[in-house]
């Protein structure tokens, strides 16, 4: 439960609302869901680079599960990071 405490978790989840905040805007015809979209994805590429970061350097790339969450960071941005903060037990950095 810690690990939801992380910055770059409470990021994810702020990109992931803007998000769809913004396509619920775009929906209804609002000027200003540009610039909700813009504002979700740039913090989601922000969320995204962090946690493949933090992937590297918490569990390297060396070992299996470093690899395996290295690879579902990279291939689902969005989710990978979150999954990754929600799952790793709290650990020391290398």
């Amino acid at each position: 439960m810690k690990n939801m405490k992380n910055p770059n978790f409470i990021l994810g989840i702020v990109s992931i609302v803007l998000i769809f905040i913004g396509i619920g805007l775009k929906a209804n015809g609002y000027r200003a869901s540009d610039v909700v979209l813009i504002g979700g994805v740039i913090l989601g590429g922000i969320h995204w680079v962090w946690s493949i970061t933090d992937v590297v350097k918490t569990l390297g790339i060396n070992s299996r599960s470093g690899m395996f969450w290295l690879i579902l960071v990279i291939v689902v941005p969005p989710l990978g990071g979150l999954f990754f903060y929600m799952m790793r037990s709290k650990q020391v950095r290398m």
